[in-house]
């Protein structure tokens, strides 16, 4: 098999590298859902491009960026997509809290002894 024809695997898993984390776009993005609820792609990415144009930022986000960037959160579980209609709606599947510490155990269960990852994990629970 060469390396062009590898398929690469997906996780659900939300982690620190590769297919596993959430990106500064992926951040972004989850932002704006929280703080609006219910939307289409097109206002994320209109929302995005004010935010672009205000800041001044050469270089503007492409729209099938966000489009396929808001499919791969779906994919990932933090986003639920409503296709009942033509113009898919998007919505969190999770709140900032639960994302948060989804991300914070995975990177301790990754980078620290098996020990403190529990007791972190342990942490976790209890605090957030």
């Amino acid at each position: 098999m060469t390396k062009n024809s590898e398929v690469k695997k997906k996780s659900e898993e939300i982690g620190i590298n590769g297919l596993n984390s959430i990106s500064n776009l992926e951040a972004d993005i989850m932002n704006i859902i929280w703080s609006k609820g219910r939307v289409t792609v097109r206002e994320v990415h209109e929302d995005m491009l004010r935010k672009e144009i205000e800041s001044k930022e050469h270089g503007f986000i492409p729209y099938t960026t966000v489009m396929s960037t808001m499919t791969t959160l779906a994919e990932k579980g933090l986003l639920k997509q409503d296709k009942t209609s033509k113009t898919y709606l998007y919505s969190a599947a999770v709140d900032r809290k639960e994302l948060s510490k989804r991300i914070m155990k995975s990177v301790a269960e990754k980078l620290l002894d098996e020990d403190t990852a529990k007791k972190v994990s342990k942490f976790l629970s209890e605090a957030l």
